[in-house]
């Protein structure tokens, strides 16, 4: 975790997975963020799209913090190989982690967004002032 002055600025990173063996359709995403030792992780059936629909995801365990700085690695375990796709920054104190939902501020790409994950999936969009 980076800081700026007194704020704490978190990272994430989406990742393209291919190749992982419980894939049906052979290709998943893991949006990852940053929480002081470890990423929490979503892994969603397809890339969200800046002011799109809600996407299909689900809580799964949580990432090592390298991964926020990998391009490109081969998954132990013969699980296929991540690629990051997308990268930023979060604008805002993450919430506590009492359950897998979440509503904040980030970039995405050079527009600054919301980030809802909760029982309808992950949605990103353009935040309106």
């Amino acid at each position: 975790m980076n800081t700026l002055g007194k704020e704490k600025i978190c990272r994430w990173v989406l990742l393209r997975h291919t190749g992982a063996p419980d894939d049906n359709d052979g290709i998943h995403f893991d949006f990852l963020l940053e929480d002081k030792d470890f990423c929490r992780t979503w892994r969603l059936t397809k890339i969200p799209l800046l002011d799109g629909p809600y996407v299909a995801s689900i809580y799964i365990a949580p990432h090592n913090l390298y991964w926020l700085d990998i391009d490109e690695k081969v998954v132990s375990g013969n699980r296929g190989v991540a690629t990051r796709i997308k990268k930023g920054i979060v604008l805002e104190f993450l919430p506590s982690l009492e359950n897998s939902f979440i509503n904040l501020s980030l970039n995405w790409g050079d527009v600054e967004s919301n980030l809802v994950i909760d029982e309808n999936g992950c949605k990103i969009f353009r935040k309106r002032y």
